[in-house]
């Protein structure tokens, strides 16, 4: 009964002389803090003393909350309860949250994140976990703690940051230093959580891999993109986001500067917002970034110019020398895959919009371009490359049509060996490839052929080339040779299916040349490449290069020439 009536006292105190008391706040605050582990035993006592933490914060907010941020990191047990008492209390709380965003802000005004704004962050997560209503504060939110994941990407936690009070560690245990990034990471989640009950923003389709990939900083691009979709959901919402977040754009800090970057490469495609936002300015940025010196700024610039598409076509059409120009530039990065994947992904949406007349002037170096990368070993590069090329033969036009044609003719060997590439994908963008480019070399009669590949039990491929390359026999002997002498190269592939159908196109070709055409064999180099495929690792090779020997040594048996 005593404990209950001085507590009653205390609190009425406070309430009346909360505000004299900030000469001696300092000292009140540590003495509490320091026996807390007592006070804990004597629940009724422990929860006065945290009304009446919660009743001095009502009068001195900063102060209180300036005190608690000095605590190591990670919080202690002691901390998290005052920080959730603060934040339940509603003497503090609508106080609170607003003490923190400016802590934070000011000390990410340089876009640099030290401990102290990890400290402000650790406490926003505690405060956040409550259930504390979020919803007036959730983009200032938000932004700033994307800021503080960005700029602690790749960061360590300074040992003499860390809590000692208290903690005694075990036999063999290992301490355990924190995260500085993942801290950041984990209240950004908690605040996602907390946005989501209030219909601020919808569950992401990565799932928990999001908060994964937006800690890493090899995958932090690829998590913020995810997140952009994931907060794109409430257009009034990310209306504030897009205004907070436009000076990543330009910040000191190359990590922010990504994290702009791929935030704003995600919102290009919602036309919703090119009516309402400021998308406008972005995609000068986007121009300028796909010049920039960091691979991923480049390719997340390619990626909004490309995105532009889908969100505003009116933009691509108006802005479409300078958006080639720009996307054009990235497939020459042939050292960083991921740019020349997007710069290709870019162009097809972009070309969609266009016509032969627009993309005249830079027609020939897409479509030699294009072609470099039929053989690259990014699954994703290779499909987009031929998805790419499939979308250059439906804008040809007369000028270009002779041109056209003889790249397809020399396109033909990728197409026809890689029906059978690992990724399936690719072998179906292969066959729909052929159908759309075989009328250009005139040769119509291949789709009852080609028909046979969307039959459900696929042809083996020595049949399919033996049928495909009697039919080019009949029709155009200069074509199949030019398949001929374009095969060797893939004999050395790193795919042993492509090199086993190598094998096996060369051994059609051989059976189906004219009597002309065989006598220009190069047979002792030839002999010698099939001679080494029987050593081959795979046992496929092997056969097939068996075979083909066979089938070469039979046709120059019938026209009476030396093997």
């Amino acid at each position: 009964m005593c404990t209950r009536a001085c507590g009653i006292w205390m609190i009425a105190a406070l309430k009346e002389h909360g505000a004299l008391l900030e000469d001696q706040l300092l000292e009140i605050l540590s003495t509490i803090y320091h026996h807390m582990p007592v006070l804990r035993q004597k629940e009724e006592s422990f929860q006065f003393m945290l009304e009446a933490i919660s009743q001095i914060a009502s009068f001195h907010m900063d102060a209180v909350v300036n005190s608690l941020l000095q605590k190591p990191l990670p919080f202690d047990r002691d901390t998290k309860t005052l920080w959730k008492a603060l934040a339940e209390n509603p003497a503090s709380s609508s106080k609170l949250m607003r003490a923190l965003i400016r802590k934070l802000e000011a000390r990410l005004e340089d876009d640099i994140a030290g401990t102290d704004a990890i400290s402000v962050a650790c406490a926003m997560y505690e405060v956040i976990l409550t259930g504390a209503r979020i919803t007036h504060l959730y983009p200032e939110l938000f932004t700033l703690l994307l800021k503080l994941v960005s700029c602690s990407l790749g960061q360590k936690m300074p040992t003499s940051t860390l809590s000692q009070r208290r903690r005694v560690m075990q036999l063999g245990e290992r301490q355990q230093f924190p995260d500085p990034c993942r801290l950041s990471t984990a209240t950004l989640k908690c605040l996602q959580t907390q946005a989501m009950k209030e219909g601020l923003a919808k569950e992401s389709d990565e799932g928990d891999n999001l908060w994964t990939l937006l800690s890493n900083p090899d995958t932090h691009h690829i998590g913020v993109c995810a997140l952009a979709s994931m907060a794109v959901w409430q257009h009034g919402v990310i209306l504030d986001i897009m205004e907070h977040l436009l000076s990543s754009l330009t910040s000191s800090s190359e990590n922010y500067r990504i994290t702009g970057m791929a935030f704003f490469s995600e919102l290009m495609k919602e036309p919703i917002l090119w009516k309402h936002g400021n998308l406008r300015d972005v995609l000068i940025f986007m121009d300028q970034n796909t010049r920039d010196s960091n691979a991923i700024l480049r390719q997340m610039a390619i990626r909004g110019l490309g995105n532009t598409a889908c969100g505003a076509p009116h933009k691509v059409r108006k802005h479409k020398q300078i958006m080639l120009e720009c996307i054009i530039r990235g497939l020459y990065h042939l050292a960083r895959t991921e740019v020349v994947c997007e710069s290709l992904k870019a162009l097809k949406k972009i070309l969609e919009l266009l016509t032969e007349r627009d993309i005249s002037l830079y027609f020939k170096e897409i479509v030699l371009q294009t072609r470099t990368f039929f053989e690259d070993e990014q699954d994703d590069v290779r499909l987009t490359s031929i998805f790419l090329f499939e979308d250059l033969a439906s804008l040809t036009g007369r000028k270009w049509k002779i041109f056209f044609a003889e790249e397809v003719k020399k396109s033909m060997i990728s197409f026809l060996l890689h029906l059978w590439d690992p990724n399936p994908k690719i072998g179906a963008a292969c066959r729909d490839v052929l159908v759309i480019c075989i009328p250009f070399l005139g040769l119509q009669e291949l789709y009852g052929i080609l028909d046979h590949l969307l039959e459900p039990d696929l042809p083996r491929a020595r049949d399919f080339y033996r049928q495909f390359c009697m039919k080019l026999a009949k029709k155009n002997q200069e074509i199949l040779w030019i398949l001929h002498t374009h095969s060797f190269t893939f004999f050395t592939s790193n795919w042993e299916m492509i090199r086993s159908a190598a094998v096996k196109l060369t051994d059609a070709i051989i059976l189906h040349l004219t009597n002309r055409y065989v006598e220009l064999l190069d047979r002792e180099q030839l002999t010698m490449r099939l001679q080494a495929l029987r050593q081959d690792p795979c046992i496929s090779v092997q056969r097939a290069a068996e075979a083909t020997l066979q089938t070469l040594l039979r046709r120059c048996k019938e026209i009476s020439i030396p093997l």
